[in-house]
């Protein structure tokens, strides 16, 4: 398989997210290793990791460009130089908190909109992602028929099919919206119903500690999509583990101007 990149938000390891994150899917958001993985009251250990494992895979993050495969022509390192000047251009956007929402059948931590701090810096970071979308197009090569099938396109709006057409991606520009996966999609039935209730409470008590925690956005990471036997390889700390193989990891952190 080749490998795929994407321009990621990940939060500095030493921060009270990067740290609760990480355990809450029991993979280090900075070193892809596996580390213990919270326990929840309501859940037994084997049911939680079920419910991240996709989100595990990813890691923890907010996409800023979504995943893509290099055009023929591109290099790694021709997207490695142009994420450092990229950076250059960019102050750290600060969030003053992040809130737990459901965002379509996962749950997820997004800014609020209610200040107008707040706002301002949904401005910068909606701005932010605008510009990566655009900047890094030049590197991105056409979907595949598969790969547009799998966004399934008939589920989308008439805007959001017309963006995945030109951007390979439905969720940009205007319909972009900040969030940091913490589940993997809970589809709704009679039977999951009170589960989803139950991950929701859990998840509010889990991350309490990040109620007046303010999140900032300092860097930009290229991520690339790799399977554990390549990390293997390349010597990357990171165990077996076959329920979460091509998980994406962390190439390099490129801080921006200032930080």
């Amino acid at each position: 398989m080749s490998a795929r990149y994407a321009l990621y938000f990940i939060p500095d390891p030493e921060t009270p997210l990067a740290a609760l994150g990480s355990a809450l899917l029991g993979r280090n958001s900075e070193t892809g290793e596996e580390i213990p993985q919270a326990h929840f009251p309501d859940f037994s250990r084997q049911r939680w990791h079920e419910l991240t494992t996709n989100a595990r895979r990813y890691g923890l993050h907010a996409t800023l460009k979504a995943p893509f495969f290099l055009k023929q022509g591109a290099t790694e390192n021709d997207l490695l130089l142009a994420a450092a000047r990229f950076a250059e251009n960019w102050q750290a956007c600060i969030f003053p908190r992040l809130v737990l929402a459901r965002i379509g059948a996962f749950f997820a931590l997004v800014p609020l909109g209610e200040s107008p701090g707040e706002r301002k810096s949904l401005q910068n970071i909606n701005t932010l992602a605008a510009d990566a979308v655009a900047f890094f197009d030049r590197f991105r090569a056409a979907p595949s028929k598969h790969e547009l099938a799998r966004r399934h396109p008939q589920s989308l709006s008439e805007r959001q099919r017309e963006l995945l057409a030109k951007w390979g991606y439905p969720y940009v520009f205007d319909e972009y919206r900040f969030h940091v996966t913490l589940t993997d999609t809970l589809r709704v039935s009679t039977d999951t119903c009170a589960e989803i209730r139950a991950v929701k409470e859990n998840l509010q008590t889990y991350l309490m500690p990040l109620r007046d925690v303010a999140v900032t956005v300092s860097s930009i990471c290229v991520c690339k999509q790799i399977t554990y036997d390549i990390a293997a390889q390349s010597g990357a700390r990171v165990k077996n583990n076959s329920d979460n193989n091509n998980v994406f990891m962390l190439l390099q952190r490129f801080r921006f101007r200032g930080i």
